[in-house]
């Protein structure tokens, strides 16, 4: 199953980005946010690289780095349990409840029903 990027958000993934780093090896970067076409990414090492010596202010600012997906060969997350299972509600008891559900839905059918059948006869 397909991870959801939003379960990673301000967490550790570990990015390929062949464009800023030549020798195309994943490396750890904090997941700020995901869009369309790309991801928020932060590290020291990433600020370094796009950032000239003489621009240390701005690198104590934690800058946010917006990578567009063309530039990345690969994301890695931890692998684990699919974030869906443990989105799942438990199943409920197979007691009859989808049956108690479609008796409640015919006594309303049929009461609706009558009440108009009543007020057919009574006009």
């Amino acid at each position: 199953m397909t991870p959801i990027v939003a379960r990673y958000v301000n967490k550790t993934v570990h990015v390929s980005i062949p464009a800023l780093f030549d020798d195309g090896a994943c490396r750890p970067f904090t997941l700020l946010g995901a869009e369309l076409h790309g991801l928020w990414l932060h590290s020291d090492e990433l600020t370094r690289r796009l950032l000239s010596g003489d621009e240390g202010g701005l690198a104590a600012t934690s800058p946010a780095v917006f990578v567009p997906f063309a530039q990345i060969a690969g994301v890695l997350v931890a692998g684990g349990p699919s974030p869906s299972a443990e989105q799942q509600p438990e199943k409920a008891p197979s007691s009859g409840a989808a049956g108690d559900t479609a008796r409640r839905r015919r006594r309303r059918a049929e009461t609706i029903g009558g009440a108009r059948a009543r007020r057919r006869n009574e006009s």
